[in-house]
């Protein structure tokens, strides 16, 4: 019988097995057997240490052994890094290059950004894109500070969609940077041959860590613009010769996608437009391109739900996301925004929706609704008025904020529970009649996130993510919904809504009333003095100015060393 060797190589079998030698030779065996056990033992360290974070770890940051929860709609990319405290503390201003290994690769870009974690809240913050590399094995970031504990997250919730709309040439809130999903560039108008006009926006770093797909815009704002689009939808042949050209610009361009935002069609345009969108969307995809939809939302009457010219079951087929714009008269917003998207999740998926908040205070009056900055809001709000011609010292005058003046039956500046809003109401300057200006702010942007919420939407656009100072900033209302997909539901202070008065120093005292009216009991020499009026939408202080002349009573002569003031008409 032949005897046949094992599966070791020094097997009995063996002819010189792996390492050579005669057979049968135990001392031999022996060494070989310790140099692999010694050779495994030495592999299982470096693989120990290597995964754990073990001492042989020279890089700024190693591999953690803790376990920590990422938000719902996030997935952890990578494993938990820790900062190597052998490396002493970095400067500030230092720029840190990170280079860490993917637990599963990828080729997908999309969405992916380094995170640090919050001992003290709990939460997981961004820090910057993580940038792939071809390998997809691999992704890596330039932090400028040192987090104790960080990882690479990827948003892949269906609701977590954060859209942000730019004018053309605009760059980012600060507080965007990291956090958007898509980026909409209002760069593209249709012209009467079908052709698209404008440039793409050139300012936007594409870092990967958010879409970007430029607008194709028109509407009711610009002259002539939906009369252009109508008559491009009227014929088969000119939708075509538009969605070749559409889709040409999306090449030219070297973009992964075209937002179409068409505004107020007329409704005898609902089937062109549908028709439209289908031939489009086939010709992007073909091309590996998305499209999405700006519409406006459907308007509630009496007896049903009003699309007009947007057939919102049949345009959701042929996208690959809608985005509804904002809903302006905030009087009804809260009444009517409930009915109309659950009229909108039973026709369409409600991940493919996405609703659009807005920065812009909103403006109605008897001609309409308009929309207005926050700084124009305000000022609106403090304007000042001095009551009397001559003003005299040692007098009782009586300031008013015009526009604020409860003592005229004026709302003055509050927050109301129906609408959500911190707003005032105010008297037209003719015609009679009043004025509402509502106010977007923290407080009421987390009422209106609430409604992605409770109908399960596919997220939250916003209508300008621009860094315009003059804007409302609503950031501080996204970033925690962002984060957690929980809106923060607050009501402002009322005592940070009330009117304040200030006079200028040596000017004299001022009892104010609350009600938008003070009395000033004037300084006693004469001058000129400068009244501020101070209000807050609960979030901000605005103030506005005016120098005012105070003389002395007729016939009085001013003390010796009293300057005698020359008349300087208020501002």
């Amino acid at each position: 019988m032949t005897r046949r060797g094992g599966q070791l190589p020094w097997g009995a079998g063996s002819q010189g097995g792996l390492y050579g030698g005669r057979r049968n030779n135990g001392y031999g065996r022996l060494v070989t057997m310790a140099l692999i056990v010694l050779g495994l033992v030495a592999l299982g360290y470096f693989l120990f240490t290597r995964a754990c974070g073990g001492t042989d770890c020279t890089n700024y940051y190693c591999p953690s052994d803790r376990t920590i929860a990422v938000p719902e709609g996030y997935e952890l990319m990578t494993r938990i890094f820790a900062y190597n405290d052998r490396k002493g503390t970095v400067q500030p201003g230092t720029n840190l290059a990170v280079q860490v290994q993917l637990t599963k690769a990828t080729t997908d870009q999309r969405a992916l950004s380094f995170y640090r974690y919050v001992e003290e809240t709990k939460n997981w913050e961004p820090i910057a894109p993580a940038l792939l590399e071809p390998q997809g094995k691999v992704v890596s970031a330039t932090f400028t500070e040192t987090p104790k504990v960080m990882a690479v997250l990827r948003r892949n919730s269906p609701g977590g969609s954060v859209v942000a709309y730019l004018k053309h040439g605009d760059n980012l809130h600060k507080d965007a940077v990291g956090r958007v999903t898509l980026v909409h560039t209002i760069d593209f108008t249709p012209s009467a041959d079908g052709s698209v006009a404008g440039d793409l926006s050139t300012n936007i770093k594409q870092d990967g860590s958010f879409d970007f797909y430029p607008v194709i815009s028109a509407n009711a704002g610009s002259q002539g613009a939906v009369a252009i689009v109508s008559n491009i939808l009227a014929t088969p042949a000119a939708r075509s010769d538009h969605v070749r050209k559409i889709v040409k610009k999306a090449a030219d361009a070297g973009v992964k996608g075209i937002d179409i935002a068409y505004l107020d069609l007329p409704a005898t345009d609902r089937t062109s437009f549908t028709l439209f969108v289908a031939e489009l969307y086939q010709a992007l995809h073909a091309q590996n391109k998305q499209l999405t939809l700006l519409l406006p939302a459907p308007l509630k009457t009496q007896s049903r739900i009003d699309e007009g010219a947007y057939d919102y079951a049949e345009l959701a087929k042929s996208t690959d996301a809608i985005e509804i714009a904002p809903y302006r008269d905030q009087g009804t917003y809260r009444l009517d925004m409930p009915d109309t998207l659950q009229y909108l999740v039973d026709r369409v998926q409600p991940a493919k929706l996405v609703l659009t908040v807005s920065p812009y205070a909103t403006e109605k009056g008897t001609e309409g609704v308009h929309t207005l900055s926050l700084a124009d809001a305000m000022t609106i709000a403090t304007q000042i008025s001095v009551n009397g011609d001559q003003l005299t010292t040692n007098s009782n005058v009586e300031l008013v904020g015009t526009n604020i003046n409860r003592n005229e039956q004026l709302s003055g500046i509050g927050w109301y529970a129906d609408t959500a809003c911190v707003a005032f109401t105010y008297k037209q300057a003719s015609g009679g009649g009043s004025r509402t200006v509502w106010i977007e702010n923290f407080f009421s942007i987390g009422f209106k996130l609430e409604f992605i919420s409770r109908f399960k939407l596919g997220g939250v656009a916003i209508e300008d993510a621009s860094d315009n100072p003059f804007l409302g900033n609503i950031w501080p209302a996204l970033v925690p919904y962002i984060t957690t997909g929980q809106p923060i539901l607050m009501q402002p202070n009322k005592n940070d809504l009330q009117p304040q008065w200030k006079v200028s120093d040596n000017g004299g005292s001022i009892d104010d009333t609350g009600k938008g009216v003070a009395r000033w009991a004037t300084p006693a020499n004469p001058g000129t003095y400068t009244i501020t009026l101070t209000v807050s939408d609960g979030v901000a202080l605005f103030a506005n100015e005016v120098a005012v002349n105070v003389k002395a009573p007729v016939g009085r002569t001013p003390a010796a060393g009293t300057p005698v003031a020359t008349a300087t008409p208020g501002r």
